[in-house]
Order: structure tokens, then sequence, then C-alpha cells
């Protein structure tokens, strides 16, 4: 997948509003301006790259055939992400026999800890210590970390995505710090500092 080039909300919504008018030309910069961000949230439900890549594929392509249809989004890329998230589910039947399919699937991640700030000022036993507390969070709560801060996305398209509503987000999203706040305390690497 392309690494994708950022444009602004601005600049999405008019490529959004050019696409739903017919012009492939905005249809294909939301493509690669997307499709990264949108591999990359995708990938950690389920790790099948291919099925994965599919799922993207299948939300462009019912995209572009519905375009005459599709009302103006407030947020391309929160419409987006939702668009593919509803995708993979529906698309469970087709996951690997061997993942077991529940109805709050995992959502896996690696938060990037390999960011300048991380890599500059803290250990590499704080980076690890740091990394096996959020992957100790429940899956939703991951979910909303990921998308918050991984993301940058408001409270608001946070509960578009997740068909929540937003005090919900709020809720999972105070409880998922507070279970960090925690988890740091009781770590000896907390400690020792």
């Amino acid at each position: 997948m392309r690494k994708n080039s950022f444009i602004s909300s601005e600049s999405a919504l008019q490529l959004w509003s050019d696409l739903r008018a017919g012009n492939d030309v905005s249809y294909g910069i939301l493509i690669r301006t997307f499709a990264s961000p949108l591999y990359k949230y995708g990938i950690r439900f389920i790790d099948d790259p291919g099925f994965v890549e599919d799922c993207i594929q299948d939300v462009f392509f019912e995209l572009w055939n519905r375009r005459g249809k599709i009302k103006q989004a407030e947020s391309v890329k929160s419409y987006l992400f939702k668009a593919l998230r509803l995708r993979i589910f529906h698309e469970r039947p087709k996951w690997k026999k061997i993942i077991p399919i529940d109805d709050n699937p995992d959502f896996l991640v690696e938060f990037n800890v390999e960011s300048a700030i991380i890599h500059e000022e803290l250990s590499q036993e704080i980076c690890a210590k740091l990394k096996s507390i959020l992957m100790n969070l429940p899956k939703r709560q991951k979910e909303i970390l990921y998308l918050r801060f991984y993301e940058g996305m408001s409270q608001e398209k946070i509960a578009e995505v997740m068909n929540l509503n937003r005090q919900s987000v709020y809720n999972l999203l105070h409880e998922s710090i507070l279970s960090m706040r925690k988890y740091w305390a009781k770590s000896p690497v907390y400690n020792s500092l």
C-alpha cells in the first residue's frame, strides 16, 4: 500500500464533493490519500493483509458505484474508517477459519512507539512497559486509544466510526487512561524514575 500524503479536512471534503459529481481524478486522490491509514486500521482487526486490502478495495469500489447517491460527509476520514469497519465485520464469514469469531473481535494494536519523542526521551525498558500496558487493555479501549491518539480523531468521529454514542466514547477513553495510569503506577519502571 502506498504511503498517504497529508491533505486538510477541507481538501478532503472538496475531493468528496468532486467524487459525488463523478470526478475520477478526485476519486483517485481519495484512494491514494486514505488507503494506507485504512489498511493500518483494518489490519488491527484481523491479521490477514490480503483480506484487509480486499475490504478496502470493496469500500472504494462501492463508493464509486454509489457516488451519485451518497451524501456529503462531515468527515471523509471517519466516513471511510466506519465503512471499512462495517465491511470487515460484514465479511467475517470469510475470515481465516483458525481465527475465532466473536461479537467483539480482537483489535490488534501496535502503537507506534518508534516516534522520535519516545526514542529520544524514554529508555527501552519504559517503551516495553508502555507497550505491555497498552496490550493488556480491553479490545475496545485499545481501539479508542488508537483512533484518538494515533489517528487524531475527535470523540464525535470515534463515536461515528465505532457506532457508539459520544458519552460511551468519553467513558471508554476515560477508563482507558485511568487503567493506563493505574498499571503505570504499579510498574517497577515508574518507581525507579
